[in-house]
């Protein structure tokens, strides 16, 4: 992969670094909410994260998300916003947060379990977005 391929002109998904992630989730995290909105998830440490997505068809079209300032946080949730759309919304609970420790390299051990708290997010909003379109 070339140092200007982002992974779609070689169907590689390439792996970002938690400050690319953080920064680009800095400005996302500021956005309105979205159209469907999960409940708020909060770790033991008082970190929270929300997601809020678009949905149509059974498809996710869009991911935005509120969390507190941590930079890992911030970053995994951001992966997870550049990531999930365009998933159906019955595959998308396969993303682990295993998968994003391992796809988010330079993430201190002490702090990987911020992965945990954005999928939990990640999953309230899809529960959210699932029982409304029932």
């Amino acid at each position: 992969m070339t140092a200007t391929c982002r992974g779609a002109c070689c169907s590689v998904t390439p792996r970002l670094s938690v400050s690319e992630l953080f920064e680009r989730g800095l400005r996302r995290n500021r956005t309105a909410p979205l159209a469907i909105e999960g409940a708020a998830m909060t770790d033991a440490d008082g970190n929270t994260a929300r997601f809020s997505l678009d949905v149509a068809a059974g498809k996710i079209l869009g991911v935005s998300f509120r969390a507190s300032s941590c930079a890992t946080l911030i970053a995994y949730c951001e992966f997870i916003a550049e990531t999930v759309p365009g998933s159906r919304l019955d595959l998308a609970p396969a993303l682990t947060s295993e998968d994003l420790v391992a796809r988010v390299p330079g993430v201190p051990p002490l702090k990987r379990d911020r992965a945990v708290l954005a999928i939990a997010a990640l999953r309230a909003a899809i529960t959210e977005a699932s029982e409304s379109s029932e």
